[in-house]
Order: C-alpha cells, then structure tokens, then sequence
C-alpha cells in the first residue's frame, strides 16, 4: 500500500507506464478502521473516485484531504468480501496488509 503517490493536482490518478485504468468509479467512499494508532490522515470516512488497473486499486480523494490517494496491490489484499445489504448501499470490506519494510 501507499499514501499520497498516485494523484495529480488537477484531481486524476497517475499509473506506471506498464498499466493501464481498466474501470474508474466516482462518487467513492473509503473508511479505515482497526489501525492503532490512527494517523490523521486515515481518520474519517474519505470521498473521491477509485480506479481499477490489472495490478492494483487506487483511491483518489476529492477536495484538500492528508489523504490525496491510497494504493492497494492487489496482492495485499486480505480476507475481501462484498456486501449486498437489503437497505443500504453495496460495499466491499476487507483486510489491506502493509508491505514488508514499507513507513
């Protein structure tokens, strides 16, 4: 995973040479939870858009947030389920890891 390495200034993602955005969702939301100690920059519930490459899941937030965008490698990925309540919207929750010797 990795904090604020994959936006631009005017609000898009930016993915290595090698990758290409396969779908884009906006209207996103992320929330982190189970993190001792909680940075600032996890805390709350963020909003922005989420793009899909074949290798990885990038969260871009919208608006001035410590969190501009969020990475997740498919392959940290851990215990995913997706949601489908009766009254609510449909979500998917699961487990990133930290890579290992990653600040």
């Amino acid at each position: 995973m990795a904090l604020n390495r994959n936006h631009s200034e005017g609000g898009g993602v930016i993915v290595n040479n090698s990758e290409n955005v396969l779908m884009t969702y906006d209207h996103v939301e992320i929330t982190f939870s189970d993190i001792e100690p909680m940075p600032d920059a996890f805390r709350g519930t963020k909003k922005g858009s989420v793009f899909l490459t074949p290798y990885r899941v990038i969260f871009v937030s919208k608006g001035k947030d410590a969190m501009q965008s969020f990475v997740m490698p498919f392959y940290l990925l851990k215990d995913c389920e997706i949601k489908q309540p009766v009254f609510g919207a449909n979500y998917i929750k699961g487990t990133v890891k930290a890579e290992a010797g990653g600040t």
